[in-house]
């Protein structure tokens, strides 16, 4: 029968029958490389299955080679153990192993067996090769003569041609099918390979993580910049020769002073305003003469009038005597009844006048001075300094030109400055002063927010422990009616730290190399740098699953 002439084809694409087609409409399918040559097509008017190939051109394609995918060690390791791919195939296509174990052969046990299957299968195709001849030669003579005959002898030869022709029908069919299941799972097998195993997703940068996470302590998280000028006080010491060290601080406390630390603060203010005020001079005592003077008792005695006159234009080198001379008239006075009372008096006034007698003496004597000071450094002055020792204040020096900046403290304003103390050294003694005190010059301060970045540094996480995931087995399966094809791919590990704070309750996991992971140990410090090289997450991620590999 002349095939060539036909238009119309059926087709066996897969394990479905399609058409019948036009001769143009395949052609069309083959131009846009939906069949290829070796897919069979029954012409109309034919019982029989041939390659496309007998009525239809076919064009040369050009064959791209793709590159060899970027492995992993792990991949690489199990490539290197796993059968070689033609190996695999043919034993899983000859039924000598299943997908399950085709992988526990070696090369040596694989290359064996299929050896001895293809003698076998050999073997029994030359027999059968040999008696199919035979058969058909004796089925011809026999035709020859049957088949001029009418009845039971050509009916028989009918039915005998038609069941051999139906085999080799058969097994040409089963032949075409299978070469086209193995095409599929190659075109499975190149996409299963090509498949990429993607980085964990869900991850953040370490910095951001670890700056959403701060925690800002208001204790902690300001700075304090200023400028202090001790101008004033040295100007008052070095009227007694006397020189500031250079050792200057400021002190931010936590909180307000105490009622008891303010006292202490004032009264050190306050001895320090005497003793390093200047000599008193003979105006000065005058005016404080003059104070006392305005309590004398007044009376109508002579005696009263005479002590009264003599007080008038008063010296302070005279004050001795004169207080001599009014304990004199007192006692005089109380001898007499008409005067006693002016006597009791004149007393208190003498009281008053040696009270002033001591001033003068302090004002006037550096020795006096000395001892004041000596007094209050051994005493008060004692207490003030160990109460700033066990403050906890955070101090720093000043610079030579008065600036200073405190950092990690809490916020200032204008109604906590009495959280700033300044304290230097005179002659040896350290002295206190509150930030607005009259012996210092202060400048302009600001107190301001520390930058997020600084905050960041100080923060510690710790290492609670390491995990490694990955390494899951994935397959691309290919069903068919008659054979089942598998191959494998192994997703690669990722590893990861385990980190968090000492306070935390709540982790997060680093995505670290194979050395920072190797190096890493529980308990170990990270800082905030060295998590900055990694991704965060809330859990150890592995690669999500890539299109076309499936776990069993």
């Amino acid at each position: 029968m002349d095939y060539a002439r036909m238009s119309n084809f059926s087709l066996l694409i897969g394990n479905e029958t399609r058409g019948p087609l036009t001769e143009a409409e395949v052609s069309a399918m083959i131009a846009e490389g939906a069949l290829t040559a070796d897919m069979l097509c029954m012409p109309e008017g034919s019982q029989e299955w041939v390659p496309l190939s007998a009525h239809f051109k076919f064009g040369v394609t050009l064959k791209l080679k793709l590159s060899k995918p970027v492995s992993t060690e792990v991949e690489e390791e199990i490539a290197a153990k796993r059968l070689d791919p033609d190996t695999r195939r043919r034993l899983l296509l000859y039924g000598l192993a299943e997908p399950a174990n085709v992988d526990t052969f070696t090369q040596v046990q694989a290359m064996l067996a299929l050896a001895d299957h293809e003698k076998t299968v050999t073997s029994t195709n030359s027999f059968h090769r040999v008696v199919g001849y035979a058969v058909l030669l004796a089925m011809i003579g026999g035709g020859a003569v049957l088949g001029l005959s009418r009845g039971f002898g050509g009916d028989a030869l009918a039915f005998c041609g038609s069941l051999f022709v139906k085999e080799e029908v058969s097994a040409r069919t089963s032949l075409h099918l299978l070469r086209s299941e193995i095409g599929q799972f190659a075109d499975l097998k190149t996409r299963a390979e090509r498949a990429v195993f993607e980085k964990p997703r869900g991850g953040s940068p370490g910095f951001n993580v670890i700056a959403s996470r701060l925690r800002i302590d208001p204790y902690s998280s300001f700075s304090l910049r200023g400028q202090v000028d001790t101008a004033p006080l040295t100007r008052k010491i070095a009227i007694w020769g006397l020189k500031l060290d250079a050792d200057r601080r400021v002190y931010v406390l936590r909180d307000a002073p105490s009622a008891k630390a303010s006292e202490l603060l004032r009264a050190q203010s306050a001895v320090l305003d005497e003793v390093l005020n200047p000599a008193l001079d003979e105006a000065g005592f005058a005016q404080l003469f003059a104070e006392v003077l305005s309590t004398f008792p007044p009376a109508t005695f002579p005696e009263a009038g005479r002590l009264r006159t003599e007080a008038e234009g008063m010296r302070m080198s005279a004050l001795k005597i004169f207080i001599e001379r009014v304990d004199f008239r007192a006692q005089a006075a109380s001898t007499q009844s008409a005067q006693k009372v002016w006597s009791s008096q004149l007393l208190a006034f003498s009281e008053r006048l040696k009270a002033l007698q001591a001033k003068v003496y302090a004002l006037t004597s550096p020795a006096a001075r000395r001892q004041r000071w000596n007094e209050f450094s051994s005493g008060p002055g004692a207490e003030l300094a160990a109460w700033m020792l066990t403050s906890g204040a955070k101090e720093v020096r000043l610079n030579p030109d008065g600036t200073f900046v405190v950092s990690s403290i809490s916020g200032i304003n204008a109604d906590s400055l009495n959280q700033v103390i300044v304290s230097t050294r005179i002659a040896g003694d350290t002295v206190f002063f509150p930030w607005n005190s009259k012996h210092l010059g202060t400048g302009k301060w600001t107190s301001e927010p520390m930058a997020k970045a600084f905050l960041i540094d100080r923060e510690r996480y710790k290492v609670t422990d390491k995990l490694t995931v990955g390494g899951r087995t994935y397959y691309a399966n290919l069903q068919t009616a008659t054979h089942r094809f598998v191959y494998t791919r192994t997703s690669p590990l990722w590893r990861y730290l385990a980190v968090a704070r000492d306070t935390d309750k709540d982790i997060v996991y680093a995505l670290v190399d194979d050395k920072t992971f190797a190096a890493a140990s529980k308990g170990a410090t990270i800082t905030p740098a060295e998590l900055a090289k990694f991704n965060l997450y809330l859990s150890a991620e592995e690669s999500v699953r890539p299109e076309g590999l499936y776990v069993e």
